[in-house]
């Protein structure tokens, strides 16, 4: 299935404070999980992303180098959390 091109809206989408995004893969980066507020935000449906890249959702200005930064965590077996922008 061809991927579909990457459209860029302009508009920022927010969450609220007490809402956590979260998003489970695969060890080959497959979506297996996509909480309520990672679907609103990413303006998809479940059906949507279940077992779709995660890179469904990749800004095309996001340096790689956060991705390298994912995986060598993940890897390890370690998880990613992020508050107000500081990995933890």
């Amino acid at each position: 299935m061809k991927e579909p091109s990457i459209v860029l809206t302009g508009i920022e989408q927010t969450f609220k404070e007490d809402e956590i995004i979260v998003s489970k893969t695969d060890l080959k980066g497959i979506i297996t999980y996509a909480n309520p507020v990672f679907l609103r935000v990413a303006g998809y449906s479940e059906r949507e992303v279940l077992g779709r890249p995660h890179n469904l959702i990749r800004h095309p200005a996001m340096p790689r180098c956060v991705f390298k930064l994912l995986w060598d965590t993940l890897e390890q077996g370690e998880e990613i959390f992020v508050n107000n922008g500081q990995k933890t």
